[in-house]
């Protein structure tokens, strides 16, 4: 579970970019905020995924206190898998070791299993060995993607993760992170500038406006 309440954050340079939010994404929901650029979508999922430090409210992992303003738990104590707007793969890695980055723990055989799941479900088989400079914009996406769900977060953060993709490949993929959402329970905020895919993806659509959302509360 993901709640935030009053979350704000704000720069000197204007108004706060995040301006007292609070909502609630129980384990196996999710949520979309819909807005466009400049809203605070990404900033909020900064000060969720523990990148920014908020100047008042709090967010809550699975009922911890994780970020207020006097303190954040790192980003990678707090079980969350995030893609980012640009893919931001390693360029020195191949596929299979970006896909394979944040996971610990596996023997070789379940590690090679699970890449070859991965692969196969962002329709990007035989290409583990490539490096992202021999991927075109849509392909690193996907990797970025099925970097984000190799280790089985209980929490998905993605921020326009599918910018770039064809109409048919973006469905096809949408498809995947529901299956995956489903499969762990986990629980996603999904930000996007489109309507449809948000309708698509989420249970739930907020619209952000000015680094608001009007419509605030628990997720029914």
């Amino acid at each position: 579970m993901i709640a935030v309440h009053q979350l704000t954050k704000h720069f000197p340079e204007g108004p706060n970019a995040v301006d007292h939010v609070s909502f609630d994404i129980p384990a196996g929901s999710s949520v979309a905020v819909l807005g466009p650029s400049g809203c605070g979508k990404t900033t909020m999922l900064r000060l969720i995924a523990g990148l920014e430090k908020p100047d008042d409210g709090i967010v809550l992992v699975d009922g911890r206190r994780a970020s207020d303003p006097s303190w954040v738990l790192p980003p990678h104590l707090r079980d969350i898998g995030m893609v980012f707007q640009t893919p931001a793969l390693w360029p020195h890695l191949t596929v299979e070791q970006n896909i394979l980055f944040g996971v610990h723990g596996l023997r070789r055989r379940e590690a090679r299993r699970r890449t070859g799941e991965l692969l196969e479900m962002i329709e990007l088989e035989g290409m583990g060995n490539r490096y992202p400079s021999q991927l075109s914009g849509g392909q690193s996406r996907r990797v970025a993607l099925a970097r984000a769900l190799a280790p089985r977060p209980r929490h998905l953060l993605l921020d326009e993760p599918l910018t770039s993709l064809d109409r048919g490949l973006k469905w096809r993929m949408l498809s995947v992170i529901g299956s995956e959402l489903k499969r762990e329970a986990a629980c996603l905020l999904y930000v996007t500038h489109d309507a449809e895919e948000a309708e698509r993806v989420s249970m739930r659509v907020l619209q952000m406006e000015s680094g608001r959302i009007p419509e605030q509360g628990p997720v029914s």
